[in-house]
């Protein structure tokens, strides 16, 4: 008996110690790595547009939104380390807030790459129009409605988040009942993910038509930069989109089938650390997609490579803009 009693506190133990490594540590390295790449690279994104383009372009202004918006979700990093390897201990507003702060910067992230890819859409398919991206005004009310629009989106965690449900835990998943749990996850799904790459789909589906239409249109050599930021927030994305639904189909089928219900439900908290890693994963890939691109230029990384990129950027969108006018009417 003592042998076994022995032998099941080793099992205990072991048990324990590997479920601390998959909950706790591994968890806190990502978040880590995440931070300790993220954080100097949208730094340096920010300086360098701050300081070296003082008549920031729409396309410019779109760089600064998105890296300031990574930028966001990195300051709270060090908490949820903290959190994963003891417990929260910093009360139930940081709670709310800082999980308002991670959704923040998901919807604000998805909806500034969208309007990225809509002005070269209007630049490449309907110059003309496109010239209203100019107008600074017009920028900064744009600018404006995206963070406006994202807070409001975001504004649902303020309600399922909370760390007074069990202490020592800060959680977003505080529902009131299946009903609201189910319409949280369709409408995030929808307008997080959906709608947006619905939008990417069609506009890079045009602009590719336009282009091959153009015998002498040059491409933007900027192009695949932001197909690749694009890319690469549609791959962080996938997973926890299909984690809701997931979620969502579990709570579909939770009358009808009760068990398969319960099955999907039990995989989707397995699989719940989905929901952290995207937001930083995203926030830290462009500052490393930028410095590939920007080895086209020599140096290195550095910030004076990262101007030339973004200039580059910028006359990718604005010049090119202003020689399709040029060319159209000169052709009337």
């Amino acid at each position: 008996m003592a042998l076994l009693n022995i032998t099941d506190t080793h099992l205990n133990n072991a048990v324990a110690e590997v479920s601390w490594v998959k909950a706790s540590l591994l968890p806190s390295l990502f978040l880590g790595a995440c931070f300790l790449v993220g954080m100097p690279g949208n730094c340096l994104v920010v300086w360098t547009v701050l300081t070296k383009f003082p008549q920031r372009s729409f396309t410019i202004m779109l760089i600064l939104n998105l890296a300031l918006a990574d930028l966001l979700v990195m300051l709270t990093a060090p908490f949820w380390i903290y959190y994963f390897l003891n417990s929260w201990v910093f009360g139930d507003v940081m709670c709310r807030l800082l999980l308002y702060l991670v959704y923040l910067t998901v919807y604000a992230s998805i909806f500034f790459i969208t309007l990225m890819s809509l002005h070269r859409f209007a630049v490449v398919v309907f110059p003309f129009t496109s010239q209203m991206w100019r107008r600074p005004h017009v920028v900064c009310r744009t600018l404006l409605a995206v963070w406006l629009l994202a807070g409001v989106f975001a504004c649902p965690t303020l309600i399922s988040a909370s760390s007074l449900n069990k202490v020592g835990e800060c959680t977003d998943e505080i529902y009131f009942s299946d009903e609201h749990r189910l319409v949280v996850n369709i409408l995030e799904t929808l307008f997080a993910f959906v709608i947006p790459f619905s939008i990417l789909s069609i506009c890079y589906s045009c602009m590719m038509r336009r282009i091959r239409t153009l015998r002498r249109c040059k491409k933007m050599k900027t192009g695949k930069l932001v197909a690749a930021v694009v890319g690469a927030f549609f791959v962080c994305c996938l997973p926890y989109h299909i984690l809701n639904l997931i979620i969502i189909s579990a709570l579909l089928l939770k009358y009808s089938q009760p068990e398969k219900a319960k099955a999907l439900l039990e995989t989707a908290e397995a699989l719940t650390n989905l929901h952290g890693s995207v937001a930083f994963l995203s926030s830290c890939l462009n500052p490393i997609l930028y410095a590939f691109a920007a080895r086209s230029f020599r140096g290195g990384l550095r910030e004076t490579n990262f101007a030339k990129l973004f200039g580059k950027m910028h006359e990718d969108t604005e010049e090119k803009s202003t020689k399709d006018i040029t060319a159209s009417v000169q052709a009337l």
